[in-house]
């Protein structure tokens, strides 16, 4: 198993025994402004904003919830 597929499994148990709900974290993708993170999605803004309406939030260290895996 490689690192990644490592880190996607603990990110996956994590997420689960959080009842499904993603905590934000500093290695976490919503840190990133919401093109960046449109971009990262492989989407573009247009579409994102056609599609999915508005962009993604860009969080705060403050709304940081839990430390990242690894």
């Amino acid at each position: 198993m490689s690192n990644a597929e490592s880190l996607i499994g603990a990110a996956l148990r994590k997420r689960a025994e959080n009842g499904g709900r993603h905590l934000h974290h500093r290695d976490c993708i919503h840190n990133l402004p919401p093109e960046r993170q449109v971009e990262l999605r492989g989407k573009t803004v247009d579409w994102w904003t056609r599609m999915v309406g508005d962009l993604p939030e860009q969080i705060t260290p403050d709304q940081w919830e839990t430390e990242p895996l690894a």
